[in-house]
């Protein structure tokens, strides 16, 4: 059973998890994917609770020991199966309250492997959920679709936050659509993020998610970035063994600034703020390694552009360390994956790019204008 594992595929309710499972069992040998809506009903009845309603009513307390007795059960399965898939979420709402509340195993104790983000477009999750109130196949709550992608962003960073804490793998796999029909999804289809990582650490991760307080005023923000800046060289010279002094920064322009500004603190070498490659290309010292620093990668498209334009005579290790970078850029980071190392302290899933208040540069300029 050692070499056996047991995934969970989570996400929001509609947007294909079921399918997935079934898909990604068959896929693969000695796949399973037990039907775990079923196994639930079956395991909340034995133990006392005849409806999901009526979980929603007992103590919270009570409700944590189902969930990670029902969680435990599957090492069942998982001795059996080399492979099992689980459909899971990190957290539903309680019809009582109103309120989120959590969905998954606070236990882990090595019964999941890991969990895998079904990234499936919210305007497709609306639809389905239509289809399936309308069939009367289910009965789910109708949402727009700005409250489903701010469910999809809480679950996906429960996921993250959850596999960080159990040092578990975490993946992304893409539920794409063409003309209405979903692709056929794989094992291998699965984009695992563990290693983009530069640290672990919970007092940097507890930093990381304090920039987001929307609250914080512009020199609070610029403060807590060049701090995290100033965190990230001893955790980069571990992970990529090697010493910064045989590399050159860049700073991309304008939310990168205060990260680099911390990063150098004690950095003697060449520092580049800039984001034209023709004039990063003509400032570079081409006998040096680059660190290239940025707040947030959205869709990679400045990184790309200049990394494009490295002269094809520069042959020296690349690494890009920012803050966040969004799962839509996944794609860009895999096809550099030759020659460039990607590092971050979390992932987003923000299905938009945030503006005015909410934008990271405009925060910390104090512009949201």
């Amino acid at each position: 059973m050692d070499s056996n594992k047991l995934y969970y595929v989570v996400g929001l309710a509609g947007a294909g998890k079921t399918t997935v499972c079934k898909q990604l069992a068959e896929c693969i040998d000695g796949g399973a994917a037990p039907q775990t809506s079923g196994r639930f009903m079956d395991f909340i009845k034995k133990n006392g609770v005849e409806t999901p309603k009526s979980l929603d009513a007992i103590s919270h307390e009570k409700r944590e020991d189902l969930i990670n007795g029902l969680h435990h059960s599957f090492l069942q399965d998982k001795s059996k199966n080399s492979y099992t898939f689980l459909d899971g979420h990190m957290f539903v709402t309680n019809s009582n309250t109103g309120l989120r509340v959590n969905a998954m195993a606070s236990e882990n104790n090595d019964v999941s492997d890991g969990l895998i983000f079904l990234n499936t477009p919210n305007e497709v999750v609306a639809s389905n959920i239509d289809s399936d109130n309308q069939s009367g196949k289910r009965n789910r709550s109708e949402c727009s679709i700005d409250v489903l992608n701010e469910l999809s962003e809480e679950e996906f960073q429960g996921a993250e936050d959850y596999c960080l804490l159990n040092s578990i793998a975490f993946g992304v796999l893409n539920n794409i659509s063409l003309a209405g029909q979903f692709f056929e999804v794989g094992f291998d289809d699965v984009y695992y993020l563990n290693d983009y990582y530069l640290s672990k650490n919970t007092k940097l991760r507890e930093l990381y998610k304090a920039q987001f307080e929307s609250d914080l005023s512009p020199s609070s923000l610029r403060k807590q970035h060049y701090e995290l800046g100033s965190k990230l060289v001893e955790p980069l010279e571990k992970k990529v063994g090697a010493d910064l002094s045989n590399f050159q920064v860049l700073s991309i322009p304008r939310s990168g600034n205060y990260i680099a500004n911390g990063f150098c603190e004690g950095f003697n070498g060449r520092f580049i703020m800039s984001k034209e490659p023709a004039e990063i290309v003509c400032d570079m010292d081409e006998s040096k390694g680059l660190v290239i620093i940025d707040s947030v990668i959205d869709s990679g498209n400045t990184v790309r552009n200049i990394i494009e334009a490295l002269p094809s005579t520069y042959v020296q290790p690349i690494h890009v360390v920012c803050l966040a970078i969004n799962i839509k850029a996944l794609e860009m980071i895999e096809s550099y994956k030759e020659t460039v190392e990607f590092h971050c302290l979390g992932f987003s899933n923000k299905t938009n790019r945030p503006k005015g208040i909410f934008d990271m540069g405009a925060r910390l300029y104090g512009t949201p204008d």
